[in-house]
Formats: C-alpha cells, structure tokens, sequence
C-alpha cells in the first residue's frame, strides 16, 4: 500500500473509530499490524495531523456550544466550562502517569481483545443501571469527576473514551442523548491536549511539514469522517442504546483472538 492511500486509511480508521464507542486505540494498532504498517513510517508529525484532524471535527460540529460557553463566561456564569475542567482532571491524571506503561505493555492483541469485552460489559451495566432521568444542567462536580474517571480509564486499549464517557453519564443518570453530548464536550480538551503534546515533541514545527502530503490526507480524512461519526452517534443514541455496538466489540475481540491462535497477528 503506497503512503497516501496508508494515510488515508489510517485517516478514516481514526475518525470513524475516536468517536463511535468501538476504540480507535485498538482499530489503528489492528490496522498497523494487518496491514504491516510500521507507526514509525510517518512518525509524530502524522500522529499530530490525526489528532487535530479529529479536535477540529468536534470543535466544528459543537461549535454554537462553544461560542455560548465563550459567552457565558463574558457573563460571569462558569457552571459548564467548570464542569468540563474538573472532568478532564482525572485523565491528564491518568495521562501523565500512565502513558508510557500503555504505549509499552498494554497494545498486545491478547490485552485489546480482553478490554473490548470488558468495556462491553461496562456498556451493558450503564444501560441497565441508568436511570435516564437527568440533563447536562443537572450534572454536579462529583458527577463530573466520575464521568472523568471512566474518560481516564479509556487510556487502556480497545475500552473506548466515548463509550466509557456515556456510560458514566448513563451511570450519573443522565438522558442517554446528553451523556453523549457531555461526552464529546469533555473528550474536546483531551484530543487537543494530546495533539498539541505530540506537536511539542516535534521539537519544531518544521518537523510537521516534512512530508505536507501524507500530513494533510490524514487530517483531512480524520476530520471529514470524525464529523460524519459524531453526526450518526449523536443522532443514533437518540433512539437507541449503546447495547447496539457490543455484538461489532465482542465480534472482533473472538476474531483477534482467533488470529492470534492461528498466528495472523
């Protein structure tokens, strides 16, 4: 596969999967391995382009959101941003110290299988157990510290951030439709902090450019079908559950570990 068509592979896999509660963690280290692309091949600059590739795909769909917390805050009312900055807390958290232990040891085929079906089983229980009666302007702060441990515990491989974030809305007793909003609201900073971490260990942003053309076919397919997967869940969760996505997870997990026995991956 030549590197373009690779980038936009790897684009779309992004998009589709940073937002669909499926994992996109475990869709890019899948795609690597099947189709034998080393994630050295285009290096940090790539892994950059992906990242806001899908920050902008929030910022773009959300975007009258944003402006009404800009103004809220000219206005003094900090309740939503607030919310938001406590939320992210736990996964800068999690991030910063457990980062290099997940990229080293927790990417194994055998780790990605066992948490798609543990975070189905979480998927299942917030269905279950949630009582579906509240709204994002009923959220409290420890509400939005639990939702941020679920996004936290989403670093793990094959878990899903969106998944874990509107399960933990579900589990606070959120609308299913408002848990996936908050969702996204929240998994905004952590996208952006990531991309903008990435873009720092560049070490200049001259790095980035070194290859325009793989750089920009992955943003752009990370954007276009980021946008196009927020625009489904947010209209699809409407109506139905996130119940709906655990036969596609325990489906691949049987099928990674089915490859792994065969010695496919």
């Amino acid at each position: 596969m030549d590197d373009l068509a690779a980038a936009a592979l790897l684009g779309l896999v992004q998009g589709l999967t940073e937002f669909l509660p499926v994992s996109s963690t475990a869709h890019l280290a899948l795609t690597q391995r099947l189709l034998g692309i080393d994630q050295a091949r285009f290096g940090l600059s790539f892994d950059v382009a992906l990242h806001l590739g899908t920050a902008l795909a929030i910022l773009v769909y959300f975007a009258r959101t944003w402006l009404e917390m800009l103004e809220d805050l000219a206005r003094g009312r900090w309740r939503l941003p607030a919310l938001l900055a406590v939320g992210t807390v736990p996964a800068v958290i999690a991030g910063v110290l457990l980062e290099g232990a997940v990229e080293d040891t927790l990417r194994s085929p055998g780790v990605i299988a066992g948490t798609l079906v543990l975070g189905s089983l979480v998927f299942l229980a917030a269905e279950s157990l949630g009582r579906q009666r509240r709204v994002i302007g009923d959220l409290r702060t420890r509400d939005a510290i639990l939702i941020g441990i679920a996004q936290a515990t989403a670093l793990l491989p094959g878990m899903s951030r969106s998944g874990l974030t509107i399960s933990g809305g579900l589990f606070v007793g959120l609308l299913r439709a408002d848990a996936a909003r908050f969702s996204f609201l929240l998994a905004t900073p952590v996208i952006l902090g990531a991309g903008a971490k990435r873009l720092l260990d560049l070490e200049g942003t001259s790095v980035l450019l070194a290859r325009p053309d793989i750089a920009a076919a992955g943003f752009l397919v990370a954007f276009v079908s980021g946008f196009l997967a927020i625009a489904f869940l947010m209209r699809f969760l409407r109506t139905h559950s996130l119940a709906w996505f655990v036969p596609y997870r325990l489906a691949l997990a049987a099928a990674i570990v089915v490859a792994m026995a065969v010695g496919a991956i």
